[in-house]
């Protein structure tokens, strides 16, 4: 799934609105009984200098037009290089089962 357009143009779109971004992950998706894209949820993980991340995270969803609902959890670097190794952390998750579409 990490390859669909839709998926791929939004984590696009979020790179072009937002250059601290390191790495983008897939963590879920949902598709409906046609196995037709729904939804789905990208985590982002960010530079350490990056400031404000809540007025960021409005700002991406106010800039990045996307035809389906997503969400986005955001991560500054040094946050999940230090919870991605911590068994059942959230970042433990992305990194143990999110696909990698950027980064």
């Amino acid at each position: 799934m990490k390859d669909n357009p839709i998926i791929c143009n939004t984590a696009k779109l979020l790179k072009k609105s937002c250059a601290d971004i390191k790495k983008i992950f897939l963590i879920s998706f949902k598709v409906d009984n046609e196995s037709e894209l729904t939804s789905f949820k990208l985590a982002l993980i960010l530079d350490d200098d990056t400031h404000n991340l809540p007025e960021l995270e409005c700002r991406l969803y106010l800039e990045v037009d996307c035809e389906l609902p997503f969400d986005l959890v955001i991560y500054r670097e040094s946050e999940f290089n230090r919870l991605k190794n911590e068994i059942g952390t959230f970042a433990w998750k992305i990194e143990n089962s999110g696909a990698e579409i950027y980064g």
